[in-house]
Formats: C-alpha cells, structure tokens, sequence
C-alpha cells in the first residue's frame, strides 16, 4: 500500500509538469469546465497505468518503470512542440498531393528503367562487397576467433565507429567526396556508403554469432595442433555460415531501401529520379515509382525468406 501512495504521488508530480510544459492551445471541453487536451490525455494515461497495476495486483518497480516512460515520452514531445493539430488544420494543403498519389502514373515506372537497373546493381555490389568486408572483421572481433585480446577489442571499437554513422551520412560524405549524379559518380558514391552501412550490420551480427559457437569443434581443433586459420576455418566458418548467409541476404533487403535514400542525396539510382520529380510536384509519378518499390521489396523478400529457410 505504502509503494503505491508513493506511485500516485509520482503520478500528481508528473501531471503538474504535463500541465507546465504544454505548449498545445487544445483544449477539452468537459461541461463544467475546459482543461488542456494534451495534459488530460496524459493524466489519463498515467491514471490508467497505476489502477491496472493495482487491479493486478503488480509490483510496484514495473508500474514506475512505465510512468516514467510516459513522462520520458511526454517530454520528449513537449521539447518538440508535437501535436497532432496541423492533421486537420493544414489537411487542405495534402488534397493535390493525394489526388496524385491516388493517380499513378504507370507509363512512367518503364521510362526510368535505368535508374531501376542502377538501384539494384548499386544493392549487389555493395552486399557483395561490403558482406566480405564484414566478415573478416567479425572474425577479427570476436575474442573466438580474434589472434589476440588487442586485437579483438580494436576491431570492436572500429566497428562501432562505422556503425555509427547512418547510411545518408555516409551518403553525404561519399557525395562531397566524389560528386554526385550530376558529376557521373553519384552510383560509386551510393556504393561506397552501402558498404560502409553493410558493414557494421554485418560485424555486428556475426560478430555475436561467432561469440555463441559450440566451443567442442573448437577444443577438438586445438587439440589436434591447428593453428588460428586452420581452426578459424574448420571449426568456426561451418558453424556461423548459415547465419551469415541470411544475415547477407537480409542485408540485401536492406540496400534495395537505403539505395532509394541515398539517390535522393545525389548518389544515384531511383532515389534520384524521385527527388527530381518531388521537385516538379509530379505526384502522379512519384506515386508510381513507390509501388512499383513496394512490390520490388516484397519481391526480394518473399525470394530471401524462401532461401533462408533452406539454409536453416
């Protein structure tokens, strides 16, 4: 009882500061009065969590866990300015570009079927080489299969760099650093920036995988006087490469739509057909160009997840 007077009172403290941080003009009308929308819909959020809570009877560490990421969340928001108001203040301004999404242009997909081949070429080559990369830095890194502690925690430390920076940032350096579409080296640039991508999902993943082998083929390598290639190889390899295989493919799925971001940036693809056709408005075209995209994903998808459940 004691812990749950402590949680309403987190709960008044937290309702006091959704009242003193609303920037939003909604208000609700209750009858007898008008309260702020935004700050009642949060009290009634928090109110909500703490009577569950006491109706099934759950401790009191889990109940505050999700008050405070409700007050996590509202201040969040609030830094923000978020509100739903501009969804049917500002809905007139979305009728011409719904009307051309509601009415794709279908020719235009086969006039830009160019830039179709240069996505999916741009995803090939930078699974390809970017998954190689990868592995051989997941061996490096794993304290398994790594030469040495100095090594492994090197590698590790070089692979969160990279996977730190997102695939348009990547995108925007590669761009400065090579010219984009409009100096012919926009597709290089995309490549560049997949691979650095791919690669730290790929150290990351098989990194882990390397991490949870069974350690008897490795005993049994060491054993018989294998050296660290030799025992990398025969004990290691056989074991992760199903996991690599559909990380590689899943990695795949990932470049298909990180290349249409990255053309929009200038390197390359339909990513940047898209851009010039936002900049015309030709919403009709746009609108063909994204279906035509969803049913390209759900193509590579559907064929990745026939292969990995073959491998597995």
């Amino acid at each position: 009882m004691t812990g749950y007077l402590g949680l309403a009172a987190v709960v008044v403290l937290l309702i006091l500061f959704f009242l003193a941080t609303s920037s939003s003009t909604l208000v609700l009308d209750i009858g007898v009065g008008r309260v702020p929308l935004y700050p009642a819909l949060g009290a009634l959020a928090l109110v909500a969590v703490l009577v569950l809570g006491w109706r099934t009877r759950t401790g009191t560490l889990p109940i505050l866990g999700a008050l405070a990421v409700i007050g996590v969340t509202w201040w969040g928001g609030s830094g923000i300015g978020f509100t739903l108001s501009p969804l049917w203040e500002d809905l007139h301004r979305a009728e011409p570009v719904l009307q051309g999404f509601l009415n794709p242009n279908w020719a235009f997909i086969w006039r830009v079927s160019d830039a179709w081949l240069v996505t999916l070429a741009m995803a090939v080559v930078a699974t390809t080489v970017g998954c190689c990369i990868g592995l051989l830095l997941a061996m490096l890194a794993s304290p398994v299969s790594s030469p040495n502690t100095g090594v492994s925690q090197f590698v590790k430390a070089l692979n969160s760099v990279i996977r730190s920076i997102p695939d348009i940032g990547y995108g925007l350096l590669f761009v400065a650093m090579l010219g984009g579409t409009a100096g012919g080296a926009g597709p290089m640039a995309g490549v560049l920036a997949l691979v650095m991508f791919n690669i730290g999902i790929i150290a990351k993943l098989t990194g882990e995988t390397i991490d949870a082998v069974d350690r008897g083929p490795l005993e049994a390598a060491d054993a018989s006087g294998a050296n660290l290639l030799q025992r990398d190889r025969v004990a290691v390899v056989p074991q992760i490469l199903p996991g690599y295989l559909s990380y590689s493919l899943y990695v795949f799925e990932l470049n298909i739509r990180a290349s249409v971001v990255l053309g929009i940036v200038g390197a390359g693809g339909i990513g940047s057909i898209i851009s010039v056709q936002l900049s015309r408005f030709a919403y009709e075209n746009i609108s063909a160009i994204m279906i035509a995209l969803v049913v390209v994903v759900l193509a590579v998808d559907f064929l990745s997840l026939t292969i990995r459940r073959r491998l597995t």
